[in-house]
């Protein structure tokens, strides 16, 4: 029976094995994924990293749930004030269709219209007679806040507004991780969504068939994200307890050189 406790005790307890558990956006994950391994032989840390969000990984913090969390998106005032945080890198929303679909670009309020509901066909955008098959993202997602930050548009459960003009349509499909809009988009020809452009840069090499439009006739690219002609930009954050020292270590440790290269060859815009 005493060897049997033995076995049933968790692998940390009996190596005394230090973990830091690592939750939140999609979009930042693959990033902290492809450290794991090198910050593991450097420090003797283990990462355990998932997703769920941004909120989640706000709000999983907060109750000591965790130790880092993964935020894509600019964090609030009061998350400034409860939260230690490093700006680990820079991204924006690419605007996704199917390939099938020949339109190239899409201007502000085109977008608007078609997410309110107020255009529901693709020929007054691309000459196709075709209904539009929205994808939107998930409540408490950051992609879904930066989303509507540019748009104006929120959320029908978003408590803050109350405003039925100024909600996303009730018609679109909502996804949770980067994953399942790009899989939607990518299988479902008259679809269209957003996600974070580094992600869909690295679908896009991969063979996955969506398309990313150009916004106001702005590429994209890292050149325009960077000097802002691109209208859109976000930051890719961690956060973390001040209290908790190797949690701090960690997210200092990604400012420098291997984190950084991290960042950049998961095709975001490095904060150094």
């Amino acid at each position: 029976m005493r060897y049997l406790l033995v076995f049933l005790l968790p692998f940390s307890l009996l190596f005394g094995e230090t973990v830091l558990n690592c939750v939140g956006a999609t979009t930042i994950q693959p990033i902290i994924e492809q450290v794991a391994q090198k910050y593991k032989e450097e420090s003797g840390i283990k990462l355990n990293i998932s997703g769920g969000g941004s909120q989640n990984a706000v709000d999983s913090l907060l109750s000591n749930k965790i130790e880092i969390g993964m935020v894509s998106r600019d964090l609030t005032t009061q998350e400034k004030n409860l939260l230690s945080y490093a700006t680990i890198g820079y991204d924006t929303l690419a605007f996704l269709v199917n390939n099938d679909n020949p339109l190239r670009n899409i201007s502000k309020k085109d977008l608007i219209d078609i997410y309110r509901g107020n255009i529901k066909n693709w020929q007054k955008l691309n000459g196709k007679n075709e209904k539009i098959h929205l994808v939107s993202k998930k409540l408490d997602r950051g992609t879904l806040a930066v989303f509507e930050k540019y748009t104006g548009l929120f959320h029908p459960q978003n408590p803050k507004n109350s405003d039925k003009s100024k909600m996303i349509d009730a018609s679109a499909w909502e996804a949770g991780a980067n994953n399942d809009m790009m899989v939607w988009v990518g299988g479902i020809p008259n679809s269209i969504g957003y996600i974070s452009a580094g992600s869909a840069n690295a679908i896009v090499k991969h063979g996955l068939p969506i398309k990313i439009l150009s916004l106001e006739n702005v590429n994209p690219s890292k050149e325009n994200i960077k000097n802002h002609s691109y209208p859109i930009r976000r930051e890719l954050n961690l956060v973390f307890l001040k209290t908790n020292k190797e949690a701090e270590k960690f997210v200092l440790w990604m400012l420098e050189e291997y984190g950084q290269n991290s960042v950049e060859e998961n095709l975001f815009i490095r904060a150094r």
